[in-house]
């Protein structure tokens, strides 16, 4: 896995658009993974992710959260398979950390060629 690569506003702007259009910030980055783990679905102590897959066809779905005590998302692992994109708005103690956008790494040559 490669490290995260801090990418610009107007780089990132069509995935912003369309998973988190409110979203104003300057954090983002992209990480190349072949797999996802989803946590801090749920408010705790002023933290909180937040997540949107977008498909190659623009389609966006964000998974459907449950109440702690029956979240079944939490710590769940996902492949993630070419076509798609997971992004995730993360707050931490309730300070706006940004975007990261999760990547198939089959991306990564042609983002560090550019």
């Amino acid at each position: 896995m490669l490290d995260a690569i801090k990418i610009t506003r107007k780089q990132a702007l069509p995935i912003i658009q369309s998973t988190f259009p409110d979203y104003t910030g300057r954090k983002i980055k992209i990480e190349f993974t072949d797999k996802v783990t989803f946590y801090d679905t749920n408010w705790s102590g002023g933290t909180r992710n937040y997540y949107v897959a977008l498909r190659s066809d623009g389609s966006t779905r964000a998974p459907y959260i449950p109440a702690p005590w029956i979240n079944t998302v939490e710590g769940s692992k996902v492949e993630l398979p070419e076509n798609v994109l997971i992004i995730m708005h993360s707050y931490f103690c309730g300070s706006d950390m940004g975007i990261t956008i999760y990547a198939n790494p089959c991306y990564a040559p042609k983002l560090l060629a550019e």
